[in-house]
């Protein structure tokens, strides 16, 4: 069972980040606004440049995606027009009467004989 922060290090960390946020937020609260709009937007930029410098995965990725498209894509298949002319229905032929005939099954072959 894996240990979620039960190191006492974590918790005094996590209590001092609570104390000062809470700090920032009553004495200029505008002030943390503005710094986690600035973060925010140098975090996206990062981000931005760091998936415009991988693009090789992707377009690998889409060339496989395309060719599987092609491979299992299903045919169209177009609509026939129904003709308005009555075709004669055709007669079924009557099935034909099969019997089975009983052989001799309990009957053992004789292998010394081939």
């Amino acid at each position: 069972m894996p240990r979620r922060f039960s190191n006492p290090l974590i918790w005094v960390l996590i209590v001092f980040a609570m104390i000062g946020l809470g700090s920032y937020l009553w004495n200029s609260p505008q002030q943390l606004i503005s710094s986690i709009l600035i973060i925010g937007v140098i975090v996206g930029v990062v981000y931005f440049l760091l998936q415009r410098s991988r693009p090789a995965e992707n377009n690998k990725y889409k060339k496989a995606v395309k060719q599987s498209k092609r491979k299992y894509a299903q045919p169209t298949t177009t609509l026939k027009k129904t003709s308005s002319k009555t075709t004669p229905m055709k007669k079924r032929k009557k099935e034909t009467h099969l019997t089975v005939i009983e052989g001799k099954k309990n009957k053992k072959k004789n292998r010394a004989s081939f």
